[in-house]
């Protein structure tokens, strides 16, 4: 191991990630990364911008939108304030809908954390659109590696990754772009691995989303802190009492080396088209098949059993939703509703009234939730029993990232019109798209924001 410069420790994983994020340069990442960190990109947008209205996002802005320095812009409020505060604004509001892009090897939400801290820094250092987009995708292949090595441990510890992993691709995309040099990305991971935070037991709550605004203001607070001389430990990611080890209740095996040539972890993003928990996603597409091909609605419902693997218990297994935000974690009511024929990518369905709504109140306690390794992490089995004595089987897996991303881009840009034109206006929406589309030949950020104003 390489030894350190300062106190003689030997360096590991955290230096490894370190020496790559510093060496990585605008044209290593291939053209398909790129491709796929403006997909993120986009999609980060559009769900931070329809989220302007929330009253999480009020409260935040006013407490943190007024700030003595105004370098940075808001995408929910024309208030200029500091880069943290920007972070932690922009950050929240995306995932105040828990509409966002998850990935399966983090375990948790990939961009929300990564996207604010990145484009905060950005618009604060006049980076170009080529640089945002390469500082998400470092972010990304940062949180994806980590989360490959301490698995799903976090979850079942009850630690929401997007928080904890989060905050490390967060300052992984402002080290990224503030052009630190190995010894201060370490020390960067190291002040975010000190912060990273978050618990599932907020699930259903404000909470959550904070948790994401946390990571990006955090990840970005560690890469200023590192810039100037602060000191942390440059081994945090794998030491004793680490964030391997703490963030596990294990003892990892990190890797002695980072090997990144091309960064690809980005290229398994996986979009959300269902404005809930994506871990009831592939129940809820079985269920369309279902009721598509079968020609079945909620009156056709004598009982139903979704077998699933195992990751749902405890995050989208509301049994008994009192509110809307509910609603997106509870698997039971979610199904009930796609067999009803509801609209499920609609925001306007997830209200305090569907929660109590009778007929699904009634429908989800005929729902069983069983669970089974065989169904793997993301994938679903659905049978129902109808009254009429039949009984239906259908499979779906949504895990499986997309392979044609023409057809990914304009469903991304089909799902971000719903979104967003209904707070900045079809004309705006246009020049959005049209920004997003050449961020890589701007020679600032800015113009995402001139977009929406």
């Amino acid at each position: 191991m390489e030894q350190g410069p300062k106190d003689g420790r030997p360096f590991g994983y955290t230096r490894a990630i370190a020496t790559w994020i510093s060496s990585v340069n605008e044209s290593m990442p291939g053209e398909n990364a790129f491709a796929w960190a403006r997909h993120a990109l986009l999609d980060w947008v559009a769900v931070t911008v329809a989220a302007s209205e929330e009253p999480l996002v009020k409260i935040l802005t006013g407490e943190y939108g007024a700030t003595l320095e105004s370098s940075c812009s808001l995408l929910v409020s024309p208030l200029q304030t500091s880069v943290l505060s920007a972070a932690l604004i922009n950050g929240a509001a995306g995932h105040a809908l828990d509409f966002d892009d998850v990935n399966s090897q983090m375990h948790g939400h990939p961009t929300v954390p990564v996207a604010p801290a990145a484009l905060a820094v950005a618009q604060a250092q006049k980076s170009s659109g080529k640089a945002l987009l390469k500082a998400i995708i470092v972010g990304h292949e940062v949180e994806g590696r980590i989360g490959q090595v301490v698995g799903d441990s976090q979850y079942r510890l009850g630690l929401h990754p997007t928080g904890t992993t989060g905050t490390l691709g967060a300052a992984a995309a402002a080290a990224s772009l503030m052009g630190l040099d190995a010894d201060q990305t370490a020390i960067a991971l190291g002040l975010a691995s000190t912060q990273a935070a978050g618990l599932k037991s907020m699930f259903g709550t404000m909470a959550k989303p904070l948790h994401a605004g946390k990571a990006a203001m955090n990840g970005v607070m560690a890469a200023r802190l590192a810039s100037k001389g602060f000191t942390a430990n440059p081994n945090a990611i794998e030491c004793a009492q680490g964030f391997g080890p703490t963030q596990t209740g294990e003892t990892p095996v990190f890797p002695a080396t980072f090997e990144a040539s091309a960064a690809t972890g980005i290229e398994r993003t996986l979009f959300k088209f269902h404005a809930a928990c994506y871990l009831t996603h592939s129940a809820i597409e079985a269920v369309n098949q279902a009721r598509r091909k079968h020609e079945i609605g909620l009156a056709s419902l004598e009982s139903m059993t979704i077998t699933v693997g195992g990751a749902q218990r405890g995050v989208c297994d509301i049994a008994e939703p009192n509110t809307g935000l509910e609603v997106k974690f509870a698997i039971q009511q979610l199904v009930a509703m796609a067999l009803d024929g509801q609209p499920t990518a609609s925001l306007q369905l997830f209200t305090d009234e569907t929660a109590r709504n009778p007929r699904y109140v009634a429908a989800r306690r005929k729902v069983t939730l069983i669970t089974s390794p065989e169904a793997g992490r993301n994938g679903a089995l659905v049978e129902i029993r109808t009254v009429d004595g039949r009984t239906i089987r259908e499979e779906a897996n949504v895990g499986i990232p997309a392979t044609d991303l023409t057809k990914q881009w304009n469903l991304l840009v089909t799902k971000a019109q719903a979104l967003v034109v209904p707070h900045i206006g079809a004309l705006r929406f246009g020049r959005l798209i049209a920004v997003l589309e050449t961020m890589d030949q701007l020679s600032t950020v800015d113009p995402l924001f001139e977009a929406i104003r």
